[in-house]
């Protein structure tokens, strides 16, 4: 889910240019939308990549800075994102509302000097791409036990919720064209190794199932493969 900065240039702007500092002024020659951006909740760590859209570009490395929408404080630099290789900075221990609207930019360079620079906001509700859970299923004669694969614990950022508060993950099962959904809400005991039953199902029966996390925009659905299995038979049973 590739997005552009343009929508909000002129706010943007305005707020960049009271904020950004002395080296401001490399920023207001180069357009704000230069660079596409995209967030994804990838295993619960918030990942932000961005890809610039001159290809003849090239920086050999990325510093990201950030600051809060609400609050209108001085950008911040993040340490673990200074002088990168990658067009990629995992956000985990500086991001943790997905109400708050974050302030972005992305200079990039080769060597000492300043290719582009590039500004966005984001707005993890409606902005970040949820990758679904690994997981794998084993069926039974009328039950399907799918285990799930979460980290040992949930990241979270003092003073905020963590991206993950407000998740639910979709369970579907499907079986002769009809689906079924089951919903597990996310908190802090769905970690590690975690295993959901769907239970009552029939013997003898083809059944399969995907799993993800249901976005704000159901339009955005990221589905799972199917992973499917055969059902045993009832013990007995001629079949």
């Amino acid at each position: 889910m590739l997005w552009s900065c343009a929508c909000v240039i002129p706010l943007l702007t305005l707020y960049l240019m009271g904020n950004m500092g002395p080296m401001s002024g490399v920023l207001h020659a180069l357009p704000d939308d230069a660079c596409s951006f995209n967030l994804t909740l990838r295993n619960f760590q918030p990942i932000l990549s961005w890809e610039v859209k001159n290809r003849s570009i090239v920086p050999t490395h990325y510093t990201l800075s950030y600051t809060y929408m609400s609050k209108g404080e001085d950008m911040k630099t993040v340490p673990s994102c200074t002088n990168i290789t990658r067009p990629s900075c995992d956000l985990t221990h500086e991001w943790g509302s997905t109400a708050e609207m974050y302030v972005t930019r992305v200079v990039g360079l080769r060597g000492d000097t300043e290719l582009v620079s590039c500004s966005g906001t984001i707005f993890p509700d409606t902005d970040m791409s949820l990758e679904p859970p690994d997981f794998q299923i084993v069926g039974f004669v009328d039950h399907i036990n799918v285990m799930l694969k979460f980290p040992p614990t949930l990241p979270k950022v003092p003073d905020e919720e963590g991206l993950w508060r407000y998740l639910s993950l979709v369970i579907e099962e499907v079986s002769g064209g009809i689906v079924k959904q089951h919903n597990l809400k996310i908190n802090e005991n769905t970690v590690g190794d975690f295993t959901y039953v769907i239970n009552k199902l029939i013997p003898n029966t083809n059944y399969c199932v995907s799993v993800y996390f249901e976005p704000m925009d159901l339009r955005t659905i990221n589905r799972s493969p199917l992973k499917c299995t055969h059902l045993q038979p009832e013990q007995g049973s001629d079949f």
